[in-house]
């Protein structure tokens, strides 16, 4: 068996539990590998301080992947390391192509480590619920956008939020419209991501090995959604927790059969050994 040197762990659905905590045990788990050398790394589709008490709980310090791997940040200073946000001609096609939509939708965009939006709704409770984030509200996101643009301050990242039953119509949609002048994605049942194309958690997890000097072979990948895919392709060892969609299974070396957190304990037993 290969030997693993670095581990990339989603948070939600995976790493955290239902109640979007890490049990003692994993934390424990993880806390013993690392001091027998083993790195990890958070790969979340989160934005980077939503995503860091995670990070400093397990006691990580180095690359951080946020936003899908469109930013890598360094928990140690909090210095931007990459980052890859949509250029003018695309923020503003898919706003275009967004606001056409008659759902009853949640539009919003990544700015930084801001997230604003130019529709209140039930759902941003939920988010921020979620994720220990609060909006920024502005009256029109396509305006604000475009004041971003003037400042140089581009997009990292466009959100949609809806009920699951319309999620995939719009990434489809989105797919067809766009093509690979973007990166489409889901990291829940309720949310389409749209980001810069080359902007996937596998080229991220790609550049954190490359910095810490690891192989392809010398990297597991643990996640449990379509967000996930690129970065468990990647790995040498792609591992998908048992409640990833089961259309997804076939792609990763190995499906834990437990859930969640419970997943990721039992990959690490399985691929680290006592």
């Amino acid at each position: 068996m290969r030997r693993i040197q670095l581990v990339a762990l989603d948070l939600d659905g995976t790493l955290l539990n239902e109640k979007r905590e890490i049990p003692l045990s994993l934390v424990e788990r993880i806390e013993d590998l690392q001091a027998r050398g083993i790195h990890f790394v958070v790969a979340t589709g989160r934005l980077y301080p939503a995503a860091l008490p995670y990070a400093r709980q397990l006691a990580l310090k180095g690359p951080l992947i946020a936003c899908n791997g469109a930013m890598i940040r360094d928990t140690k200073d909090d210095r931007t390391l990459h980052h890859l946000t949509l250029d003018r001609g695309q923020g503003r096609e898919i706003l275009k192509e967004l606001q056409k939509e008659k759902e009853d939708i949640l539009r919003f965009s990544f700015f930084g480590d801001q997230v604003v939006t130019d529709t209140p709704h039930l759902f941003t409770e939920k988010y921020e619920k979620a994720l220990g984030l609060s909006f920024s509200y502005v009256n029109n996101l396509h305006d604000h956008m475009e004041e971003c643009f003037l400042q140089d301050h581009h997009p990292t990242m466009i959100v949609l939020m809806t009920e699951s039953s319309v999620t995939a119509r719009i990434t489809d949609k989105i797919f067809q419209r766009f093509g690979d002048q973007v990166f489409v994605t889901n990291s829940h049942d309720y949310f389409t991501e749209v980001l810069h194309p080359m902007a996937t958690k596998g080229q991220a997890l790609a550049q954190v090995a490359s910095m810490l000097g690891l192989s392809q072979g010398a990297v597991m990948a643990i996640g449990d959604n379509r967000n996930d895919l690129s970065m468990i392709e990647w790995a040498g060892t792609g591992v998908y927790v048992g409640n990833a969609p089961a259309g997804l299974h076939e792609r990763a070396n190995y499906v834990t059969k437990e859930y969640q957190s419970w997943g990721v304990l039992e990959a690490l037993d399985k691929f680290f050994p006592e």
